[in-house]
């Protein structure tokens, strides 16, 4: 629906209709009333040199003036103007306080509006402030400015970070040199040094780990999801690698794992080295998650997927549903399996175990056989069979996808989730040498049983051999020479395995080491990411909650949020004006549709109610 920018603003009657003309806006009329009503004897000449030398000058000639100024009743009188100083008069109702007649980013002014609104930073602010005493109460001797902020101080230096992905800045360096709304937005304006500073020193008390109830809501949910993001890490240094799935590629880098709940909302996030499989880490890291959610229902992929992992939950009590690898299933012929229903795209469901029976496997089973013949294998431990129905897993493993993987794209995508902050690593031993190690050692144990065993071999049957010497053995001594023959060949050939195998051993060296990433600066970083993520997908559902159909995220940032404006504000409101400049007709009719939901919303700017208009740029 369009936004008819004629009609009259609730302003009051003292406050004339600024309306868009064909080559002045309406917050730039908005600008020459404030300066007219401010000094109504003014010449317009003196008035149009005065705009010419601000940031953005105002198209309009002396003629044009005169003719608002009459419109306006701000017209002076005929004659040369008396120089007598006079006090500016009284604010009076509606009467135009500011204007901000170039506003970059303004849908991320409005997403500010309802942050404040909501109190969205107030949690923040009391974590991060009792962490910074506990630190001085720990570290009495330590001296530095983070310990020593003010409140405000804090709150506008956290907003500049988490703003800052929403600007398209990614690394703390664009804050030198792209062009942003900081100081239009909270007041003032940072530059990379300030901010780096103040990363570092969060980085000194360890803030990630205080900071991380933040995420969790009051209602933490009753599932679980967590999978791993690797995080690519160029660097000159023998670091740990891992597969950089991203990249395909093996290199140093990081691996975030990262939890939501069924709502999509992420709540914790812990980071490890790339070469540390998932399996290793998981029951430790769900351990913590519990701590902090009190969720006891897993949802992972198939890489934890084991015996061994199932029984770990089931002793601590917890569920956990995941997937069968397909080589370790013959379809449904493996399963004693009994159908339980179907799935809306007409796939036919089977419950069941094994059908040989598994040792120690307190897994059960939902297969789920699709209309081309696949059968998918689903399984859960006990705690989850009490939890949900069977007939329910697919769809609540299935869920990952639209939690997680498009999650991780979209915070990749404007919440520089793949941008590595701090550069500081710690030295530890080398893990790939220890593995290879272990490897080769193990390798080289069984080459020396099995050399020793054809030491006995060749040993008995020399003593045959001579047995049949002494006994004038023909035939069975030339049978007994063969076999020691091909037994002593054996035994050389172990022998040689076993030498290579122990050049290999020495070939690793001593134990050397290895360094890896201190991941302090990246888990605040990524905290505030998923800080912003959260907020971004309430902010969606309350304004989806306002509008006929529902807008995606994607479609706001590049609407609404990337599109530059003006603000007009008045003793009464504060109107927001959104240039539709490139727009097509499809989108401007979005645009308007969002900008009523907007209104709706009851935002309030200073306490007071925001309104949001369409402006087309004059040309």
């Amino acid at each position: 629906m369009h936004l008819d920018q004629s009609r009259s603003n609730p302003v009051g009657e003292s406050t004339p209709t600024f309306c868009a003309g064909r080559k002045v806006s309406g917050a730039q009329k908005a600008l020459l009333w404030k300066s007219l009503k401010e000094d109504p004897k003014c010449p317009s000449r003196i008035l149009l040199e005065e705009v010419a030398r601000t940031d953005e000058p105002i198209p309009i000639t002396v003629r044009q003036t005169n003719r608002l100024r009459v419109l306006w009743g701000l017209n002076r009188k005929k004659g040369r103007p008396r120089r007598v100083e006079s006090a500016k008069p009284s604010v009076s109702p509606g009467e135009v306080i500011e204007v901000t007649p170039r506003l970059l980013f303004v849908g991320v002014h409005l997403f500010a509006v309802w942050m404040e609104q909501q109190g969205g930073l107030d949690y923040v602010l009391v974590l991060l402030k009792q962490k910074i005493e506990v630190y001085k109460r720990e570290h009495p001797s330590e001296d530095f400015s983070l310990l020593y902020h003010r409140e405000q101080t804090l709150l506008l230096r956290f907003q500049a970070l988490f703003f800052a992905p929403l600007f398209g800045i990614k690394k703390l360096t664009g804050f030198d040199m792209q062009e942003h709304p900081l100081k239009t937005l909270i007041g003032r304006g940072y530059q990379s040094s300030t901010l780096s500073q103040f990363l570092g020193q969060l980085e000194r008390i360890d803030a990630a780990e205080a900071l991380m109830p933040a995420l969790v809501p009051e209602e933490a949910g009753k599932i679980g999801y967590v999978d791993g993001h690797m995080i690519a890490f160029w660097t000159r240094v023998s670091m740990h690698k891992g597969k950089i799935t991203m990249l395909g590629r093996i290199m140093a880098g990081s691996k975030a794992v990262i939890a939501h709940n069924e709502e999509g909302q992420a709540l914790f996030v812990e980071y490890y080295p790339p070469d540390i499989h998932l399996s290793n880490v998981i029951e430790d890291y769900c351990q913590k998650f519990y701590a902090a959610t009190g969720i006891e229902i897993f949802v992972i992929d198939r890489e934890i997927n084991s015996v061994a992992m199932a029984c770990a939950f089931e002793r601590r009590g917890w569920g956990l549903i995941s997937m069968l690898d397909s080589n370790e299933y013959n379809g449904l012929s493996s399963f004693e399996a009994t159908e339980i229903g179907k799935l809306d795209d007409g796939s036919r469901v089977y419950s069941g175990k094994w059908n040989k029976p598994h040792k120690d496997d307190p897994r059960h089973f939902v297969l789920v056989e699709q209309p081309e013949g696949q059968v998918l294998a689903y399984w859960g431990t006990p705690r989850v069979e009490k939890s949900l129905e069977p007939i329910e897993w697919p769809q609540v493993y299935r869920q990952r996808n639209e939690v997680q993987e498009n999650s991780f794209k979209d915070m990749i995508d404007h919440g520089a989730l793949n941008t590595n902050y701090g550069r500081k690593k710690i030295v530890g031993p080398d893990r790939h040498q220890q593995r290879a190690k272990e490897k080769v050692e193990e390798k080289l144990e069984e080459a020396h049983q099995k050399a020793e065993k054809k030491e006995d071999l060749v040993r008995t049957q020399q003593e045959k051999v001579a047995e049949s010497e002494q006994r004038g053995h023909k035939k069975r001594l030339e049978q007994r020479q063969r076999a020691l023959v091909v037994q002593e060949e054996e035994l050389k050939e172990a022998r040689q395995k076993q030498e290579k195998l122990q050049e290999q051993a020495e070939a690793l060296g001593p134990p050397r080491q290895r360094m890896d990433r201190d991941f302090r600066k990246q888990r605040i970083m990524t905290f505030r990411t998923l800080l912003l993520e959260n907020a971004l997908v309430s902010f969606i559902a309350v304004l989806c909650g306002k509008l006929k159909e529902n807008v995606s995220l994607e479609s706001i940032l590049r609407v609404l949020f990337e599109r530059s404006g003006s603000r007009v504000e008045t003793s009464s409101e504060v109107i927001y004006w959104v240039n539709t400049e490139g727009l097509s007709v499809p989108y401007r009719r979005m645009l308007a549709e969002v900008a009523e939901g907007l209104c709706a919303m009851d935002l309030k700017w200073r306490g007071k109610p925001v309104y949001v208009r369409l402006r087309d740029v004059p040309t």
